[in-house]
């Protein structure tokens, strides 16, 4: 989702960022010790593996009509996302899409973390069609679920958590913005962000559904500069219903703008080390 932000690719000496968004305060805190990640488990480091463990992971429908490129694979044994994907020329409205993701095969996990590195993110931007708010082209990992049912039974009933690192076609090259949001019933609500990350940075990232305190909470791990920041996201919606189309995914996602005349494109690529499930 757009922010209209501008964030500069922090100094050596930076040791930390907070951003306020609404009423949620970003909290950091130096050193992994200060993680709160008690309880979480290995669900696949992707180690010594040629292969994707069908057990473990779900195949989701993959690339779009007009990506050139797109990879789903292990390779070094990090989990491998990559999609590069082309707007139209006929058009200056909207964009086009692509994606490379996998579902986890455990969709009842309420914690997920990971440890990522986002090796490029990129998006062409088009002056005749700003669109998301201004930020045009678009480049995302999103790592999402459907967590519960608020109550419809449908499928648009059903409360999406997602935890993001993006970067718009207007954002500062070499970083991308973490954050989160909720979806319910076609409906985006309690944006907040963690503030950025550097292209190549190794960090943890975290997506909690804390049900007793009707919330979402989402965290980053920056190893490189020993900071850990937190964002919550309330809700007032009823929990207790089961998901109608329960999922827990992790995905590189891209929106290349459509420009008449300019053949834009967009590419997302990351690295997943250890995918970590409670």
């Amino acid at each position: 989702m757009r922010r209209n932000l501008k964030y500069l690719k922090p100094g050596p000496k930076q040791t930390m960022l907070c951003l306020l968004v609404g009423s949620a305060m970003a909290v950091i805190m130096p050193g992994l010790a200060q993680q709160s990640n008690s309880g979480l488990q290995v669900y696949d480091n992707f180690d010594n593996s040629r292969f994707l463990d069908p057990s473990k992971w779900l195949a989701q429908w993959q690339c779009g009509g007009t990506v050139m490129e797109c990879v789903r694979e292990i390779q070094d044994d990090h989990l491998r996302l990559r999609v590069r994907a082309y707007g139209a020329t006929d058009s200056n409205d909207g964009t086009q899409f692509g994606t490379s993701g996998l579902t986890l095969a455990s969709n009842s996990v309420t914690d997920i973390a990971t440890d990522l590195t986002v090796r490029r993110s990129t998006a062409d931007a088009c002056s005749t069609n700003p669109g998301f708010g201004g930020g045009g082209g678009h480049a995302q990992v999103l790592i999402y679920g459907n967590f519960f049912n608020g109550g419809g039974g449908t499928s648009d009933n059903d409360v999406t958590a997602n935890l993001q690192l993006d970067r718009y076609s207007s954002d500062s090259s070499g970083v991308v913005l973490v954050g989160g949001f909720l979806k319910y019933q076609g409906q985006f609500f309690d944006h907040v962000d963690l503030g950025p990350v550097n292209v190549g940075e190794h960090v943890r990232v975290e997506l909690l559904w804390d049900q007793p305190n009707h919330r979402f909470v989402i965290r980053l791990f920056r190893p490189a500069y020993g900071t850990f920041a937190e964002q919550v996201m309330p809700y007032a919606i009823s929990d207790t219903t089961a998901a109608a189309s329960p999922s827990r995914n992790i995905n590189a996602y891209v929106y290349p703008a459509n420009c008449v005349g300019i053949r834009t494109s967009a590419e997302s690529e990351v690295l997943f080390n250890d995918v970590l499930t409670k």
